[in-house]
């Protein structure tokens, strides 16, 4: 794995739970990452304080932390001598058994991510919330049954590591340029971002966006215009971005099938944190 970080973590827990040996690199020096270390499982092998591409001799599979430029020179090697690039999204997704809601944009990730959860657990479904927002995922997924509710924050670093994810629902919020230090071009930041809906069940877009509204012709399930929601949900947060994360977020309960009352009581009930 590239990268000791809280993704780190869950996946070291994860494959060290499945007998893989794991060896973990990180340029951080030890000193700047005890409280990761400190939760790293026992056996793990540590190249700490900078590496070389021999952290990938003997590898099979290279896990990536988001923080890891995806066309780095270390992953290029390893692609180059028929390694799996791969990292805990990818991985998570791979082995969820859950019904799937990934959400992302620009702005309002965190605040829509955690909305859509405590609409959801209006309903009769168990429901967790994770990937870029709070908790890990991957710690979770031996708890995760075909009953359940996930909901993802998916950063564009995020789904940049996985190429195809299949969701039950893909919400994309709003686009306008952002991290381009990393992903160069305004276009490949939308391809990445496009990525949620691609192959998605239902893809959930904001028709106010002019980038978003462009992405409608490469969604292979069911278009949801979420700006045009109705009944309007009362949304205690103030700002028009407020509503069309409240407007989306409603749109997923809507698919969940929770009646306007359901959604509109959670909606309500919600203080951002």
């Amino acid at each position: 794995m590239v990268g000791a970080a809280r993704s780190g973590v869950a996946l070291a827990l994860h494959l060290t739970a499945e007998g893989a040996t794991v060896r973990v690199a990180d340029r951080k020096p030890a000193a700047e990452l005890q409280s990761t270390l400190s939760q790293m499982p026992h056996g793990v092998e540590l190249r700490l304080g900078g590496y070389d591409t021999s952290v990938l001799d003997g590898v099979d599979v290279v896990y990536a932390s988001p923080g890891v430029p995806w066309d780095s020179d270390l992953l290029n090697e390893a692609r180059a001598r028929g390694i799996r690039v791969s990292s805990e999204i990818d991985l998570f997704l791979t082995l969820c058994r859950g019904t799937v809601v990934g959400i992302t944009g620009t702005n309002g990730k965190t605040t829509t991510t955690a909305l859509t959860g405590a609409i959801l657990e209006a309903g009769r479904r168990p429901v967790i919330v994770g990937g870029n927002i709070g908790d890990t995922v991957l710690d979770r997924v031996r708890d995760i049954t075909p009953d359940h509710w996930v909901v993802l924050e998916l950063s564009s670093f995020q789904l940049e590591s996985v190429p195809r994810p299949h969701l039950h629902v893909g919400v994309i919020l709003n686009i306008t340029p952002d991290h381009l230090d990393r992903h160069k071009t305004l276009d490949r930041y939308v391809d990445l971002k496009a990525r949620a809906i691609e192959h998605a069940d239902y893809a959930l877009l904001n028709g106010r966006d002019p980038i978003v509204r462009d992405l409608a012709a490469r969604a292979s399930g069911e278009v949801v215009w979420f700006d045009q929601h109705e009944p309007q949900p009362p949304m205690p947060l103030p700002g028009r971005h407020n509503m069309e994360n409240a407007l989306a977020a409603a749109a997923v309960g809507r698919i969940a099938g929770l009646s306007d009352e359901a959604i509109d009581d959670a909606i309500r009930a919600f203080r951002s944190t």
